[in-house]
């Protein structure tokens, strides 16, 4: 199943997961099923070798999606500085 299947997207520019170091992952790692395996560590550790960790990121904070390791930040990442690291790391907002 699709997790964004029914998710309204305002950005839905997702050519960048066709070249994404993830895509061949284990996607528990990057959406573990319970809090207790929230631990981030794994996943971030794949994204900092990624060339398209921006274009990720900038899709999750965009789309506002609140699960899962996107573009090396975590959910709680995202929505606390997700404007500010668009404005500062990809220069948009």
């Amino acid at each position: 199943m699709d997790l964004l299947s029914e998710w309204e997207l305002v950005d839905k520019d997702d050519r960048f997961k066709e070249h994404a170091a993830c895509k061949d992952a284990d996607p528990a790692l990057f959406f573990p099923e319970t809090a207790a395996n929230r631990v981030y560590k794994e996943a971030i550790a794949i994204c900092k070798t990624c060339t398209v960790y921006k274009d990720c990121m900038r899709y999750a904070i965009n789309n506002k999606i609140p699960f899962g390791v996107w573009g090396g930040l975590s959910p709680k990442q995202r929505e606390r500085d997700g404007e500010q690291i668009l404005a500062s790391i990809l220069g948009q907002a």
